[in-house]
């Protein structure tokens, strides 16, 4: 199907694809990757990587699909691979903790609570502070205790294209308010009073960057000294 075409073209091509929910169309072309390159033997690095991402996607589309049995499998063959690949360029720990995130939806959609909740912690373990993941795990297994845990650690409410999120810096966020509903009580008071405040101005949309800005402005006027 793909012929000589450039295999990077090709991923972008099938990312799109998915993006815009041709989903059918992603799910043959993916498949159809895939069958090729797991078909060639030996594959050197870069065929190895390509065959990552066309798992990657392929995994993603079966489950947005609803086609958990063929998603489970290949989410497996996604793991097994990108393991061989890090072996021989190095491991990604983002990377990987993204497809263990996935494997968790993949897995609880499959109503394998138990898997899911392990591929939920597996991400947790290789990206930690992964809020997203936390809530994930709490919504789709009920397990709360991890979303607890780091909800602290996030500061303040976040409000950002429209939406607003809590987020560990430097770590994938989550819907600020989907954890209040899950966490409830005074948190999710707390939460909402702060979504309220943004949207009336009374609190910055990014209270961290804020008080970050805040602290580089002097607060001495050094003119005056100086002319002292």
């Amino acid at each position: 199907m793909f012929g000589a075409a450039n295999p990077e073209q090709a991923i972008s091509q099938l990312e799109a694809y998915h993006q815009e929910g041709r989903g059918e169309r992603a799910e043959v072309m993916a498949s159809a990757l895939v069958d090729q390159l797991i078909s060639q033997k030996p594959r050197d690095d870069a065929t190895q990587g390509i065959l990552v991402k066309g798992l990657r996607i392929l995994a993603a589309v079966l489950n947005s699909r609803e086609k958990y049995k063929r998603a489970r499998i290949t989410i497996g063959l996604l793991h097994k691979h990108r393991n061989k690949h890090g072996k021989a360029i190095g491991h990604d720990p983002v990377t990987a903790a993204a497809d263990y995130h996935l494997a968790g939806f993949i897995h609880a959609n499959s109503g394998k609570i138990g898997a899911a909740k392990k591929a939920f912690s597996r991400c947790q373990k290789l990206q930690p502070g992964h809020l997203a993941a936390a809530l994930d795990v709490a919504e789709q297994c009920g397990y709360n205790k991890v979303l607890s845990k780091l909800y602290p650690k996030a500061g303040p409410v976040i409000g950002k294209n429209g939406t607003f999120i809590l987020e560990i810096e430097g770590r994938p966020a989550a819907d600020a308010r989907r954890i209040g509903v899950i966490l409830g009580g005074e948190i999710q008071v707390d939460i909402e009073r702060q979504i309220a405040a943004i949207m009336s101005g009374e609190q910055a949309a990014n209270a961290r960057l804020q008080a970050a800005v805040d602290s580089l402005v002097p607060t001495h006027d050094y003119h005056t000294y100086s002319t002292n």
